[in-house]
């Protein structure tokens, strides 16, 4: 699988969350895009608490 290294995961997850927010933006759909932004604030405290924990 192609997600062995941790730089590619990230790219494709960021990829996901921008195609969330876009798919919400081109429908006028705010449900989709807090969904992706709701998202980005998870990845956000996800890396946060791993700094702290292995920093």
């Amino acid at each position: 699988m192609f997600l062995h290294n941790n730089t590619i995961l990230v790219i494709f997850i960021l990829g996901v969350i921008a195609t969330f927010i876009g798919f919400g933006m081109r429908d006028r759909n705010p449900g989709i895009v807090l969904l992706g932004i709701g998202f980005l604030a998870v990845l956000y405290a996800i890396i946060g608490k791993a700094i702290d924990v292995f920093g």
